[in-house]
C-alpha cells in the first residue's frame, strides 16, 4: 500500500522527501555543509544529491528483511550518523514478543592510505594511495528496555570480498578476532530505554585477558538523555580513541565523534500548552584532540587517562526558539552542534517527519 510523502529537514544538513509502496521505500535528499562531504556532485559541485533511503522491506509477521540503502539501527548517534545519507547493505530482524535479534551488514566509508603500512588483512605492505573497502557489521539483541549491540569494522583490499565467516549473524566479532588473529575493530553498546529517559554506554576494545587491561585499556563513551515534563536534557561524553583503532583502516569512520574527545550538555525548557510552544535552550560543548593531531598510541604507550586532552576548546551557547508539532526552530548565540553558523550567531532547525 502507498503511504504519503514525509518531508524531513535538518540544519545538519539535508532536506528529503520519503514515500513508499508495498514495502519499497524511496527517500531522495539534497545535502549541504559537512553532510555533503562524501556525496558526489550532481551536474554541479553545488548540487549534492543522494538517497537516505532506497530499499525493499520484506515483512514476516513481526520479523523483517531490509535490503538496499537505509539508515542503520538506532545507535543514539554514537556509532553512525543518523542524519546523513543511507548506507548500502542488508538488515535482518527477528522479533518475537518483547525480544528481538537484529543483524546488519553495511558498506562503510572507504579508507585511503596516506603512508606505508603493513596491511594485516592481505598480509602485505601497502603504500600511499592504497584504497581499502570497509564493512560494518551490527549485531544487536534486545529485550524489553535493554539492548546489547556489537559493532565490528572489517576491512579488505579494494574489490576483494571479506571472509564469508565474518558475516555469521550469531558469531561474536571478538570471538572471530581471537580465533582467526585478524585485526578488526570491535565495539560494544549497552542501552536502556525508559519511558522518558535513555542511557547508552559504548565500550571500545574491551580486553578479555586481564594482562591487557593496563597496556590497551578500554575506552568509553556515555550518553544520557530524556525529559521530565517540559524539561529536556542531553548529556554526552566520549573519551579519546573510543572509535579508533591501532590500524587506521579499522577505525569507525562513520562516527561523528571519531578522532577527538568530545562532550556536550544541553538543557531545554518549553512553555505553553498550545500547538506552538516557545522554548529556551542552553548548552556547552568541549572538544580536544590528542597532541593536536589524532594518532592512537602504540600498545603499552597509552597516556594516563584524562579528558579532555589538550588542546581543549569549550564553546557555550544559548538559544530561543519555537516548536510546532515535529518542527523545531532555534536562533541563538554561540556554537551549537549541527547548526547553520552566521557569524557568532546560529540557526538550528529540525523537521523529522514520519
Amino acid at each position: 500500500m502507498f503511504y504519503p510523502v514525509h518531508l524531513s529537514l535538518f540544519s545538519g544538513g539535508f532536506i528529503s522527501s520519503r514515500f513508499g509502496f508495498q514495502g519499497a521505500t524511496v527517500e531522495p535528499a539534497y545535502f549541504w555543509g559537512r553532510a555533503k562531504v562524501d556525496v558526489r556532485p550532481f551536474y554541479s559541485d553545488r548540487i549534492r544529491l543522494d538517497f537516505r533511503g532506497l530499499h525493499l522491506k520484506l515483512e514476516m509477521g513481526e520479523s523483517f528483511l531490509k535490503i538496499g540503502k537505509f539508515i542503520p539501527l538506532d545507535t543514539g548517534n554514537l556509532f553512525v550518523n543518523p542524519f546523513g545519507r543511507g548506507y548500502d547493505g542488508a538488515n535482518l530482524t527477528l522479533k518475537r514478543g518483547e525480544m528481538y535479534l537484529a543483524f546488519s551488514v553495511l558498506k562503510g566509508k572507504p579508507w585511503v592510505s596516506d603512508s606505508t603500512y603493513y596491511f594485516n588483512p592481505l598480509g602485505t605492505v601497502i603504500g600511499p594511495g592504497f584504497t581499502a573497502d570497509r564493512y560494518v557489521m551490527i549485531r544487536r539483541i534486545g529485550w524489553r528496555a535493554f539492548t546489547f549491540t556489537e559493532v565490528t569494522v572489517f576491512s579488505t583490499g579494494e574489490g576483494l570480498f571479506p571472509d564469508v565467516s565474518a558475516f555469521n549473524p550469531l558469531l561474536p566479532g571478538y570471538l572471530y578476532q581471537w580465533l582467526y588473529g585478524r585485526e578488526v575493530n570491535v565495539l560494544w553498546g549497552i542501552g536502556w530505554h525508559g519511558k522518558n529517559h535513555t542511557l547508552r554506554l559504548v565500550v571500545d576494545d574491551f580486553q578479555y585477558l586481564p594482562s591487557w587491561l593496563s597496556i590497551v585499556p578500554p575506552t568509553l563513551g556515555v550518553r544520557l538523555s530524556g525529559k521530565r515534563g517540559r524539561f529536556h536534557y542531553d548529556l554526552l561524553w566520549i573519551s579519546a580513541f573510543t572509535f579508533a583503532n591501532r590500524k587506521p583502516w579499522d577505525a569507525l569512520l562513520e562516527s561523528t565523534a571519531y578522532g577527538s574527545d568530545y562532550a556536550h550538555a544541553t538543557f531545554r525548557i518549553s512553555a505553553g500548552k498550545g500547538n506552538i510552544s516557545p522554548l529556551l535552550e542552553v548548552g556547552v560543548k568541549g572538544e580536544g584532540r590528542y597532541r593536536g593531531v589524532f594518532k592512537e598510541p602504540r600498545i603499552g604507550e597509552y597516556p594516563p587517562f584524562s579528558f579532555l586532552h589538550d588542546p581543549v576548546r569549550v564553546s557555550p551557547w544559548v538559544g530561543f526558539g519555537l516548536s510546532y508539532g515535529d518542527l523545531t526552530v532555534i536562533l541563538g548565540y554561540g556554537e551549537k552542534e549541527n547548526s547553520v553558523q552566521i557569524g557568532k550567531f546560529f540557526l538550528w532547525f529540525a523537521l523529522l517527519g514520519g
